[in-house]
């Protein structure tokens, strides 16, 4: 098991690597194929992911499957915003930019200043100097205005819901594009994986579940749920790249020239995927 799971682990970091190597140009400050501020923007989201992916199968590697799958997660939402962010024109694009890496966190600076001015109105020591950073967060009523930029509670609670994932992938699922549709169908992984991250009782459960298994049934599907995770690790690469390569107007081919250097790995993923469903799912097969 530890052996197969480095194996994965290691092969598909090299296939996000290269991946991540292809679009290293198109990310680079000195790309003149992009407006600057997009450019610059999109490779903030880009090499997030990637550094995110590589921690995901650090985990794998070390068999905490459960937490690579949180990270997974949130690589999912990363990716999905990233092709949304890149998708239309490129007015369109710039504008989503700034929503994205300016409009928005300006609309958290100010929920985080009203917590902290609620925590220090609520403890005996505001001027303590351990709550400095706390401090750090407040803002002056010219402040707040300036970031709010003459929106209204209405205007941000818009665009908060434009960039959600579930408003991402409905506008997906109402797109005329086939390959655009199907990423709405990612909900269902991501929803999946919230019980993960927010420890509910279905997700505590399914680990509880799964550890009451007999060996043969856990390690089929610890390796199926690997699996899983290394693939999506993979494709979510994938489509970063394809996205970016697509915007800059250049080939995708290169896409499937890398994907075939590492037939090998999605074979055994494939395998893994095949074995997980005859254990789990055996006697249902052969109805």
């Amino acid at each position: 098991m530890e052996r197969i799971l480095s194996t994965w682990a290691g092969l598909s970091s090299h296939f996000i690597g290269e991946c991540f190597d292809t679009a290293k140009p198109y990310l680079d400050q000195q790309f003149e194929g992009m407006d600057p501020y997009v450019r610059f923007v999109s490779a903030q989201l880009f090499i997030d992911c990637h550094l995110s992916s590589e921690s995901s199968l650090i985990l794998v590697r070390e068999s905490k499957e459960w937490d690579a799958d949180m990270i997974n997660r949130s690589v999912m939402e990363g990716t999905i915003k990233y092709v949304f962010l890149m998708s239309g024109g490129a007015s369109e694009v710039r504008e989503k930019a700034f929503e994205y890496w300016e409009q928005l966190p300006n609309f958290s600076a100010i929920r985080h200043h009203d917590r902290a001015l609620s925590f220090l109105n609520e403890v005996s020591n505001p001027d303590d100097p351990e709550w400095i950073p706390f401090k750090k967060l407040l803002l002056t009523q010219e402040e707040i205005d300036s970031l709010r930029n003459g929106t209204n509670k209405k205007d941000r609670s818009l665009l908060e819901q434009k960039w959600s994932f579930s408003e991402i992938t409905k506008n997906f699922a109402q797109s005329e594009s086939g390959g655009l549709k199907l990423l709405s169908h990612l909900a269902h992984g991501y929803g999946m994986s919230s019980h993960l991250i927010h420890k509910d009782g279905d997700g505590v459960g399914m680990v509880w579940e799964r550890y009451g298994r007999n060996e043969i049934e856990q390690s089929a599907v610890k390796l199926g749920h690997c699996a899983r995770i290394v693939s999506d690790a993979c494709s979510f690469s994938k489509l970063r790249l394809f996205q970016l390569l697509r915007f800059c107007g250049q080939e995708t081919d290169i896409i499937q020239d890398i994907e075939k250097r590492y037939d090998l790995l999605f074979d055994e993923l494939g395998k893994a995927g095949k074995n997980f469903a005859q254990v789990e799912y055996g006697q249902e097969l052969k109805k």
